[in-house]
């Protein structure tokens, strides 16, 4: 019997948490590039030309994503509910010209519930933000927003993880992936690590992020006397490969294609995420 406290865990703060300190979350991803580059790709293909190359891109956070789309030529809205990712894509949008700040519109908004007047070519929910959508309930009212704003023709495009039963169930008690690095803004030196726990029933992985503090250490050692360490947890629901492919028929959408990575190979087992473009159903 699984131990309930395991599992009484706080999904706004899963939610929430892990995109407050939006210096830092660019840091960490700062070498993340193939995602941009497929997004791009196709955006280039399937977005239109004119007035028509219209992107909604939901769960922008930092902008990552949405400033090289601008910067393509695109008009792009990007919608967030961090307030603080969302300053750090403004500020990033702010470095670009003139022309191309008009394409850029931030909008803070839940991905499940959004309204705008004029249609999209594409919607895109880049970086597993999808994976934000823990239940079936909100599954089904982002795809409800997403189909009622696509143009026709339109295509929706997302990615998450492929399910890795052997990471999900690693010692919840021990701590992985440990590296050490200076905080981008305050210099502070930390060190990073993380643990999970899965929960099976409703498919939550519920990640800690460790940031121990090694300032005072010597010789790189971490102080003993300091205990200093700040927790931020992130929540991702795990989305298998036939479920979600039964889920995006249940709500009219279609898979046209899916890959096993942003280089667009094909998608297998041991694949590590599940790159999709998807378009509502011709009944």
């Amino acid at each position: 019997m699984r131990d309930p406290r395991l599992f009484s865990y706080d999904l706004d703060a899963g939610t929430e948490e892990h995109y407050v300190d939006a210096a830092l979350y660019d840091f960490e991803y700062r070498r993340r590039r193939a995602d941009v580059n497929h997004y791009r790709r196709l955006a280039k293909n399937h977005a239109g030309k004119g007035p028509e190359r219209r992107i909604l891109e939901l769960g922008c956070g930092s902008g990552r994503v949405l400033a090289p789309l601008v910067r393509d030529g695109h008009q792009v809205v990007g919608v967030d509910l961090s307030a603080a990712m969302l300053a750090r894509a403004a500020a990033r949008i702010a470095r670009l010209s003139a022309t191309r700040r008009a394409r850029a519109v931030l909008v803070r908004a839940d991905m499940r519930r959004y309204a705008f007047s004029l249609p999209f070519s594409l919607i895109f929910c880049p970086f597993n933000a999808f994976q934000h959508l823990y239940t079936r309930t909100d599954v089904e009212a982002f795809l409800a927003c997403a189909a009622a704003h696509l143009a026709p023709d339109g295509r929706l495009a997302f990615d998450v993880l492929n399910p890795d039963l052997a990471w999900l169930t690693r010692d919840p008690n021990k701590r992985w992936a440990r590296t050490r690095f200076h905080h981008p803004e305050t210099g502070e030196f930390l060190e990073y690590s993380t643990n999970q726990t899965y929960d099976p029933v409703s498919q939550i992985v519920y990640v800690r992020i460790y940031y121990q503090s090694l300032d005072g250490a010597a010789d790189g050692r971490r102080d003993t006397k300091s205990k200093r360490t700040h927790v931020v947890r992130l929540a991702h629901r795990q989305f298998f490969p036939s479920e979600l492919e039964a889920l995006l028929a249940a709500n009219g959408f279609q898979i046209d294609e899916r890959w096993g990575g942003f280089d667009e190979q094909p998608f297998r087992g041991e694949s590590e995420s599940q790159v999709l473009v998807c378009s509502p159903s011709r009944r």
